[in-house]
């Protein structure tokens, strides 16, 4: 979706929504994340309405291959369904609709896709250090990286303790929100 057809959006409905599948393709940079893959789920999120792939494509202006290989990443971390409406053929996929919801399985995601390998790494860097090696070089690197063990292990108790249930985690982040006016 071009910059350029929010601009030329008549609808202001339309175009608020067309401004934050921009911006939220943009930011999704920030966090390591495929532009389309964010601008698919920032689309399904922002309408809260079950489309199909031939009408997200319409509407990003994207390939179909593009947009399955996205869908099926959203589906993979939990915060885009598919589903068939009785008597359809076409799948049609849908957000989650609950952002606080969807922002858990976010970090739960990315714990186990970026946190935990980190650990396994720097878990056998130790274990390939020599434990009887004096050199001052070594004793460091071993101390350090066991250092940042201890701190993995404290993120990940702590993640641990806030995701043990969806109920448990949801109670959490509702308990930051700012009371309603």
């Amino acid at each position: 979706m071009a910059e350029r057809d929010v601009e030329l959006t008549k609808d202001p409905l339309t175009a608020a929504q067309d401004q934050f599948i921009l911006e939220w393709g943009r930011m999704s940079s920030s966090w390591g994340i495929n532009r389309t893959m964010a601008q698919i789920h920032a689309l399904l999120l922002v309408t809260g309405r079950a489309l199909s792939v031939d009408e997200i494509i319409e509407r990003l202006h994207i390939s179909r291959g593009n947009a399955s290989m996205n869908l099926r990443d959203l589906m993979d971390w939990g915060i885009v369904h598919r589903f068939r409406r009785p008597g359809d053929r076409k799948d049609i996929y849908v957000s989650e609709g609950d952002v606080w919801q969807m922002f858990g399985r976010v970090v739960r995601e990315r714990k186990r896709r970026e946190i935990d390998p980190t650990i396994g790494a720097i878990r056998d860097c130790v274990a390939m250090l020599p434990p009887d090696d004096a050199r001052d070089e070594a004793r460091l690197a071993r101390q350090r990286m066991e250092s940042l063990l201890e701190v993995f292990a404290l993120i990940d108790a702590v993640a641990e303790q806030v995701f043990r249930s969806d109920e448990s985690f949801m109670e959490v982040l509702r308990s930051f929100r700012r009371p309603e006016d």
